[in-house]
């Protein structure tokens, strides 16, 4: 992106010793990802296959929140890089938002070998192999799904390394943006490595999973060189891949166990959040009840000194020497409120 002038979002996350290039992601769209993830019944490490339909519902709850960050991250920036692998789950959703906001957009997702990758996530996240290939299929299935023409560039992250040029070529003329030469020097000299590569992995596939990853990866392919891509083969091209998926892992069926779950899950984060809303809103009143009593207190201290210099006043030979000066001077509200005053200092005072 910094070749081709594009400006990253700003708070990105911290580099770390597997990652010592940096990740690139925000940390705030993470958060919020995250949030939106838990109200659909998923974590990063526990994608679904998703519904459509539940993200544009949920676009609608939440609208004014996303559009608050997108507007905040895009600033008055022409063009704004926002990195995510979240977002593969979620593409629906900020369609919308984006849609909401007359924003244009456009999504780009680099790929390699999927057990190259999920050896890494492996190494990295303690996951082991085979759900971490399941969590690669899931997630490119429901961003395919979820993308028109038009909308997607994939970039292969092999050929990035090898072929530099040429991919961000690519990349320059889907978003129409030139490539800055010092940039690309900067980035093809002196950023990109052949270490960023940390897992390399060709074997022939062999249990299930690995054959529809293999797959997966076949179509991510052959995805930017088609010219006029056929849009109803390509339903029913994702829709048997989704199918084949579902076969090497029944958790992603609807009908599994593990599917109920994180529906239950959805719900019972929702109904937490409630909860610590409620919790909230009770916290501020009980602050307000505190801040008005205390405000009461005050006022009945400076009532009590009142009337006791009021008390000491009338005791005074001037007070009683001006009685007959006050009855011809005073109108018939002061003498009523006089009468009150009197009447107030001689009755006990009541607790609130």
């Amino acid at each position: 992106m910094t070749t081709l002038g594009i400006h990253h979002s700003t708070n990105l996350m911290n580099a770390s010793e597997d990652n010592k290039k940096g990740y690139w992601e925000d940390n705030d769209f993470i958060s919020f990802n995250d949030d939106l993830l838990r109200r659909t019944g998923q974590l990063w490490e526990e994608p679904k296959l998703i519904k459509t339909d539940e993200l544009l519902m949920l676009a609608e709850e939440k609208a004014s929140e996303a559009s608050s960050l997108l507007k905040d991250k895009i600033e008055n920036k022409r063009i704004t890089c926002l990195k995510d692998p979240r977002l593969c789950n979620l593409a629906p959703f900020w369609k919308q938002i984006c849609k909401i906001n007359r924003t244009p957009y456009h999504f780009i997702a680099s790929y390699r070998d999927p057990l190259s990758t999920a050896i890494s996530i492996q190494n990295r996240d303690s996951i082991n192999a085979e759900k971490a290939l399941s969590m690669w299929c899931t997630y490119y299935i429901n961003l395919l799904e979820s993308v028109n023409s038009g909308e997607l560039k994939l970039v292969n992250f092999d050929k990035l390394l090898t072929e530099t040029r040429h991919e961000i070529q690519l990349l320059s003329d889907f978003l129409g943006q030139q490539i800055l030469e010092e940039e690309f020097k900067i980035y093809s000299e002196q950023f990109l490595d052949i270490n960023l590569r940390h897992n390399h992995q060709s074997l022939a596939p062999e249990n299930p999973i690995e054959v529809v990853s293999s797959k997966i990866k076949s179509s991510l392919d052959s995805y930017n060189i088609k010219a006029t891509p056929d849009e109803r083969k390509n339903e029913l091209d994702l829709a048997s891949l989704r199918n084949s998926l579902i076969q090497a892992n029944r958790d992603l069926s609807d009908d599994s166990s593990a599917s109920k779950f994180k529906d239950l899950f959805a719900v019972h984060y929702k109904k937490s959040e409630e909860l610590n809303a409620i919790q909230v809103e009770l916290q501020k009143t009980r602050i307000e009840l505190e801040r008005i009593k205390s405000l009461r207190k005050a006022a009945r201290k400076r009532y009590s000194e009142t009337i006791e210099q009021f008390n000491n006043l009338t005791k005074t030979i001037w007070w009683k020497a001006a009685s007959p000066l006050r009855l011809i001077l005073s109108s018939q509200r002061d003498r009523s409120n006089l009468r009150a005053l009197n009447s107030r200092t001689k009755a006990e005072s009541k607790p609130d």
